[in-house]
């Protein structure tokens, strides 16, 4: 029977593995498209960043009709990260930026809440930037 060196009888793996924290994904995609979104946001912006953006415009199309009147140019008061202007910005980026079949899976989940807040929203001169991004 083989000696093993001293070196492998000095190194231990240790008892547990160290996992990486799990970032955000895209829900209700096939996994192909799970890889290229996450090849986009390691380019383009951080891993876990279009889920945010995905997560961030619903909860914006999903909100009170007082909330999305209160939008307005310079954002509201939740901070750089639920600014669904800058989400909606980022998602386009990335319908755009994707290849073909990721873009029509993240599409056809935009698509219902685009609609949604077109449905919503009033066309008033306050939020032409944000309705100009769909």
């Amino acid at each position: 029977m083989p000696r093993r060196p001293p070196a492998r009888l000095r190194f231990r793996e240790p008892d547990y593995v160290q996992a990486k924290p799990p970032h955000a994904q895209v829900p209700r995609v096939s996994s192909s498209a799970l890889r290229a979104i996450a090849q986009y946001e390691r380019a383009h912006l951080y891993l876990g960043g279009i889920a945010e953006a995905l997560a961030a415009w619903n909860r914006f199309v999903h909100a009170s009709y007082r909330q999305l009147d209160r939008h307005t140019e310079h954002g509201d008061d939740d901070g750089p990260t639920d600014d669904p202007e800058v989400a909606r910005i980022r998602l386009g980026w990335a319908l755009n930026g994707l290849p073909r079949k990721a873009a029509r899976e993240l599409r056809a989940q935009v698509r219902p809440l685009d609609e949604r807040y077109l449905a919503r929203s009033i066309p008033a001169p306050e939020v032409a930037h944000l309705r100009a991004l769909l």
